[in-house]
């Protein structure tokens, strides 16, 4: 078998890099610089700066995959490079949204028609134009999980983090996405339909971000009209995303890199060599290395670094802890399944682990109006935590919303509620006579946050009666009364109620002067 057999296990090309088999490097680069640069790409949205992140990614693993404690695990460690190496220079640019002046170039399938060419490639910009929307972390658990094919531990080490906490990020993308394709949607279709959400985007230039994506998804959560428009458009494009074309890595970046690693390998030859006696000793102990992202540091933007060793470690392809007949999985209990904020800003959620393992729990309000003071954390076995949740400042009327909380033991819906009442206002009512013989006039203003229902005058005096006002013009309201059959001292009062049944009352008095002769 040949540094190149494309069936040569991840191992066996490690053990021959740190040989100084500059053949076995070659078959790495290889195998895995075209997925490397498609995830990249996702990451940076900008060609270069997805090349330079795949070539420094080569290098790093030139000079640190002797730390690399289970070769076959390759793969996720060099995915993990690259995230690193991307988001070193997203911190550089100081910005998280996508420029969305870099356009992709897919490779093509030949076995596709000229217009399902052009479609793919529309439903390939949409997707990507969402994830815009998302951010970061998000963004990475998207294109690692859909189109690069990591899940489980292999998906907890390529993001560093623990393999139970990969499954809450994975929930959590998933709803990211699914609001991120919805807002987009309603941004790009809604503003003829809605004015409201005309106005939120009147300074828009048609780049999404996720500044964008959450204000649109505020206004969507509170306008029907737009509720409804994204209902249609949240379809699952999950399967869509996975089936997007692989950017290939330019043709040029692999003598690049292979040029480069020569150079390493010449200046730190003998310290490969010197790798070599100690590669033998940890593959004998290849069965009791630590799995997943306990392995690899706290997080910096350095390579990864390998954890102590554990005397009893987990399986390498084990999830978690294995639970023994003393220590249950992880369990979450919550005190309330409702939440009525109606007369406060913000209540407690008290979230307990009733398990015997950590659990990792993620927060996503379902609603714009909606908060957490914990995106995610941790509880330990038999502890709680209270989880504040508040609200912003609300229109007039009755608002509905949900807390979804995921976790490794088990998921919430916590129904949020809040119920915000306020009376018309009245102003300027009058009651003046009018061109007709004993007819009066009665004309007042009403505002309201909401619609109103009805405005209705009622007149004591020489006469009485009651009748509806109309709409004169914005939030005026005129009518007539009378004829009367004697002039007088009129009362009137006007009611204004609103559509949620709130009223107020405003009264004033005047004379109505009788007919001549």
């Amino acid at each position: 078998m040949t540094s190149s057999d494309p069936v040569m296990r991840d191992a066996d090309l490690v053990a021959g890099v740190l040989t100084g088999d500059q053949s076995a490097f070659a078959a790495m680069y290889d195998r895995y610089a075209d997925k490397l640069y498609d995830f990249a790409q996702s990451m940076l949205r900008e060609s270069q700066d997805a090349a330079d992140a795949v070539a420094d990614t080569f290098i790093t693993a030139a000079e640190k995959l002797s730390q690399l404690r289970e070769p076959d695990l390759l793969r996720p460690w060099l995915y993990s490079v690259t995230r690193r190496e991307c988001l070193k220079r997203l911190n550089q640019r100081k910005r998280v949204a996508f420029d969305g002046e870099d356009r992709m170039v897919v490779m093509p399938d030949e076995g596709l028609t000229p217009e399902q060419h052009a479609e793919s490639n529309s439903l390939a910009q949409l997707v990507w134009d969402a994830a815009a929307g998302m951010n970061e972390k998000d963004r990475a658990v998207l294109d690692l999980h859909l189109r690069q094919g990591l899940d489980g531990a292999d998906l907890a080490a390529a993001l560093d983090v623990k393999p139970s906490h990969a499954y809450v990020l994975l929930s959590r993308m998933r709803e990211q996405l699914e609001r991120s394709i919805g807002a987009l949607t309603v941004a790009r279709g809604g503003r003829e339909d809605c004015e409201e959400l005309a106005v939120v985007l009147r300074d828009w230039n048609g780049r999404y971000s996720p500044i964008v994506r959450k204000r649109v998804s505020r206004h969507i959560d509170n306008c029907d009209i737009c509720g409804r428009r994204r209902a249609i458009a949240a379809n699952p494009f999950a399967a869509a995303f996975a089936a997007i074309p692989m950017l290939a890595a330019p043709a040029e970046l692999r003598e690049r890199v292979l040029t480069n690693i020569e150079l390493v390998a010449h200046s730190t030859g003998s310290r490969w060599r010197r790798h070599l006696t100690a590669l033998v000793a940890a593959l004998v102990l290849i069965g009791s290395v630590v799995a997943g992202a306990q392995w690899w540091g706290s997080g910096d933007e350095s390579a990864p670094t390998p954890a102590p060793s554990a005397p009893t470690p987990p399986s390498p392809t084990a999830s978690g802890p294995t639970p023994s007949a003393s220590n249950k999985p992880a369990k979450l209990a919550v005190n309330r399944s409702t939440l009525d904020l109606s007369a406060k800003t913000a209540g407690t959620v008290t979230m307990t682990n009733e398990g015997g393992e950590t659990l990792v729990f993620t927060t996503t309000p379902r609603a714009g109006w909606l908060s957490a003071d914990r995106v995610a954390g941790e509880i330990e076995p038999g502890e709680s935590l209270d989880l504040t949740v508040s609200r912003t400042d609300l229109a007039e009327g009755h608002h509905a919303g949900e807390l979804m909380i995921a976790s490794n033991g088990g998921d919430a819906t916590i129904r949020v509620s809040s119920r915000r009442l306020a009376a018309p206002r009245l102003s300027g009512l009058r009651l003046t006579e009018t061109a007709t013989c004993n007819v009066g006039r009665v004309s007042v203003q009403v505002a309201d946050e909401s619609s109103i229902r009805s405005v209705r005058v009622t007149w004591t005096g020489p006469a009485s009666g009651s009748k509806s006002l109309n709409r004169s013009g914005g939030s005026s309201w005129a009518t007539t009364i009378g004829p009367f059959g004697v002039g007088g001292q009129f009362t009137v009062r006007v009611t204004a109620t609103d559509q949620h049944g709130q009223s107020t009352t405003a009264r004033t008095r005047a004379t109505i002067n009788p007919c001549p002769g």
